[in-house]
């Protein structure tokens, strides 16, 4: 066995194992029963546990289990040993915690109100506000506590030590229900959150509960990732079967499982942490009184908002809240108790909404039932990393066209190879609805998890040559999917390029140049599909025998604001990402030849060179007269500050972004042959294209000083990004897949 397959065998069974017996030693007492330790098959698993740390010991690469070893505290040492805090919550606040005064800030119109009902408890519902807090940024909230006749000191502290809080207090106990009604009628928040008090939240979690209402208009309410202290999950959303069974799923699971970590509908969410708008909780006449004092009121309010408003209810993963689950009512139903009216509102809950459930697919298996609300095709979108697409144009095209797939109504599943949680990437894809594939434990095979879902996949997208290689063998041994290889642009050609550009015609260059062509031809045999950038490398591609070859460009809207005229505009931009080498000999050459001859004429023209991962040899380019500001969230200014836009590529292949992104706005440019390939640019017309240096300087002059020239190419410029708009695009996908 290789070191690599060792050490993943290693990982593989000690996460499994710790998993185990998390699970079966937490099931046990949530169930009210005492955990015994001692029992044959506990042993058995922290037999195996202790093995694994033993061999680990020994591994080929750096053990990544030092902290096991760090831990002072005997009993938590040992807790750690057996595999207990493999799933740990980190940073929760302390059971009992020193109650010093909080102080809330002080909103004139809040965004949202925060209801929390309380009965007793008053540690839990300290840490809970100073959860709160702790991790709600940039937006404008209310807290509103309704003290349902707690018998602690929960009323003082209210009074004397919570600073600009709403403080309500019931004469008489009213129950979680009733005093969460009570307590909306004062709320002044567009958007009302139910909050239990025996919660803590986490860092952004408001913030990206917030986004869905803002990212899609039909949302009626949004619940929250509940985790328990030690670490498995409590809900990932909650089910509800035919037979009108409600269920959390993903309990007792590992809650950083992909399936249970993408925006998604749901049936309902706990009422631990829910929002949704007052005005939509008002129109359904709040929590319904029938399912008072509590229990089945959050499922009930979560059906009405679905089957009454016909609004959408979603699991938001992002949004992560720790639940000590029970803390008020208990965790086993007794008569006499509160919790008896979890069996009594099940009745009410099922005769209430029966013709819906007919409605619900023939099946009780969990992922069945979480599943109906997914659409029918599922789409696997492999690239190198997550795209990020303000730095890179062609992580700008992936990251379209997985909003188009979207709009087609397909389900993506998207592997990053390099496995990493790039933020803010991460959670925009997280926000879209996309199922990311990450490890689960060190060296994870992401083929783990890919094997897992095999049924569901109908179509695997895959970028670039070196990814298709590496994936092919599961794409060949899983025929039934339909496998697209996404060129993104030619790299034979690029490199071929680049050695005529460099003169460098050398055999053992040429014969590199050779291999990468022979690699990309195979693989455009191999696929059922090949996706190639532009028209010109769709006809090569099948001139060397392609199996079936389909272009599918970049995509591009126009910009949609005021624009600036010609004489309220001044210098010059350029942009790229410079990790890709035609960018970087693009402005040497254009600081070093071409702007010498500009400025022998205009001294003042200011340069700007745009774009992320600026090495040394563009650094070194910054002068009065060259900007090289590095990355920036957004550049828009500068494309509608600029007089020109230069693209000065000698070599390359595929589209070129940023030529299309000169065309959204507006923006009249000067590239070469290269650069306008593949973008439906005329001389004189949307563009000026010119080869040399001289043709080149002369072409920025010209079109820095001839108003009607800037004119006539300004306005123009959409007509060249016509078809590689969204609508256009998804129309020739949509085509391509039916």
């Amino acid at each position: 066995m290789s070191s690599k397959k060792f050490t993943r065998w290693i990982d593989k069974n000690n996460y499994k194992t710790c998993l185990r017996i998390t699970q079966k030693y937490y099931i046990t007492k949530e169930q009210g029963v005492k955990v015994k330790i001692f029992k044959k098959a506990f042993l058995i698993l922290f037999t195996k546990r202790i093995f694994f740390i033993l061999i680990s010991l020994f591994r080929f690469n750096k053990n990544p289990y030092p902290k096991y070893f760090r831990e002072k505290a005997p009993k938590k040492f040992l807790k750690r040993l057996l595999g207990l805090y493999k799933f740990q919550v980190e940073n929760l606040l302390p059971e009992h915690p020193i109650l010093k005064p909080i102080v809330f800030p002080i909103e004139t119109v809040p965004l949202v109100s925060i209801i929390i009902a309380v009965h007793n408890h008053l540690d839990y519902t300290y840490n809970c506000l100073l959860s709160i807090l702790n991790h709600t940024q940039g937006i404008k909230y209310e807290i509103i506590v309704v003290n349902d006749c707690s018998s602690d000191d929960t009323s003082i502290f209210m009074k004397e030590k919570a600073h600009n809080i709403v403080f309500l207090e019931n004469i008489k106990n009213m129950g979680f229900l009733r005093s969460c009604n009570k307590a909306s009628e004062v709320a002044r928040g567009k958007y009302i959150l139910f909050l239990n008090n025996d919660t803590q939240v986490r860092p952004a979690w408001l913030n990206h509960m917030l986004s869905v209402f803002q990212n899609d208009a039909s949302t009626g309410l949004v619940g929250c990732k509940l985790i328990y202290p030690y670490g498995l999950l409590q809900e990932a959303g909650g089910l509800v079967n035919y037979l009108g069974e409600p269920a959390n799923y993903g309990r007792f699971d590992d809650p950083n499982l992909s399936k249970y970590n993408y925006l998604r509908q749901t049936d309902y969410c706990s009422g631990a942490a829910v929002m949704l708008s007052k005005a939509d909780f008002e129109s359904i006449g709040r929590f319904d009184d029938d399912f008072a004092p509590a229990y089945y009121e959050d499922t009930d309010l979560c059906f009405s908002i679905r089957h009454k408003l016909n609004k959408k209810v979603y699991y938001q993963p992002l949004a992560e809240i720790v639940h000590f689950e029970g803390v008020s009512s208990g965790k086993t139903i007794k008569k006499g108790t509160v919790k008896e009216y979890q069996l009594i509102n099940s009745k009410k809950f099922l005769d209430k909404w029966t013709l819906v459930f007919k409605t619900f697919p023939n099946t009780i298996q969990a992922s069945s039932v979480a599943d109906k609300f997914n659409y029918s095709q599922t789409l696997l979108f492999i690239d190198s990393c997550l795209p990020e697409y303000d730095k890179a144009s062609g992580y700008t095209r992936v990251y379209e066209l997985l909003k188009i797939f979207r709009d087609l109504k397909y389900n993506i599943i998207f592997l990053p190879h390099d496995r990493q949680k790039t933020h803010p990437y991460f959670e925009k894809l997280t926000n879209l609805g996309i199922r990311l594939i990450y490890p689960l434990f060190p060296f994870q095979n992401p083929l783990d998890e890919l094997k897992e879902i095999v049924p569901n996949i109908n179509i695997a997208w895959v970028s670039r040559p070196e990814l298709n290689e590496i994936y092919s063998p599961f794409l060949k041994a899983n025929r039934q999917i339909k496998w697209v290889y996404d060129t993104v642009d030619l790299h034979f050609i690029r490199e071929e390029r680049g050695l005529k550009l460099a003169n460098n015609l050398k055999t053992d260059a040429l014969e590199k140049v050779n291999q990468t062509k022979q690699k990309e031809v195979n693989l455009s045999k191999e696929a059922d599909i090949t996706i190639a950038i532009t028209d010109v490398e769709r006809e090569i591609l099948e001139k060397n025998g392609a199996r079936k070859v389909v272009m599918i460009p970049n995509i591009h809207s126009p910009y949609v604001g005021t624009d600036k005229t010609f004489n309220d505009r001044n210098g010059i931009c350029f942009i790229g990402g410079y990790q890709h080498a035609p960018n970087v000999d693009a402005v040497v050459w254009l600081v070093k030849e071409i702007m010498p001859l500009v400025w022998h004429k205009y001294p003042d023209i200011k340069l700007t060179l745009l774009g992320s991962n600026p090495p040394e040899s563009v650094q070194n380019l910054q002068s009065p007269k060259v900007i090289v500001p590095g990355y920036l969230k957004d550049v828009s200014e500068y494309f509608l500050d600029s007089r020109i836009f230069v693209a000065p590529l000698r070599y390359g292949a595929g589209m070129k972004g940023k030529i299309g992104q000169s065309l959204e706005f507006k923006l009249p440019l000067i590239t070469t042959n290269v650069g306008a390939e593949g973008m439906n640019l005329k001389h004189n017309y949307n563009a000026l294209i010119a080869n040399t240096t001289e043709e080149f300087a002369q072409g920025i002059i010209h079109l820095y000083e001839d108003k009607n020239l800037w004119e006539l190419i300004s306005s123009n410029s959409f007509s060249a990004i016509r078809e590689y708009s969204p609508e256009y695009v998804g129309d020739k996908l949509k085509k391509l897949f039916l």
